[in-house]
């Protein structure tokens, strides 16, 4: 005879105490993973923002003092 009590939640035993461990690690699991993806892209999107500065920088556009003041922004 088994009561609830004792019953395992994916091989943790403790019943809701195992399950509620087991959905805190995947929330963390899942925190994790979004924030390495979305550290990534913003990465990618500041630097192709300094391209086009320094483009713009080097075609005319721009003056060394405007470049200065958006690459602080940037």
């Amino acid at each position: 005879m088994h009561t609830c009590y004792f019953q395992s939640f994916f091989g943790w035993g403790g019943g809701w105490l195992g399950m509620f461990l087991t959905v805190i690690v995947l929330v963390l699991a899942v925190c994790l993973i979004s924030r390495l993806l979305t550290r990534k892209r913003c990465n990618f999107d500041r630097r192709d923002s300094l391209n086009i500065l320094k483009h713009r920088l080097a075609s005319g556009e721009i003056t060394q003092e405007e470049y200065e003041k958006l690459k602080n922004v940037i």
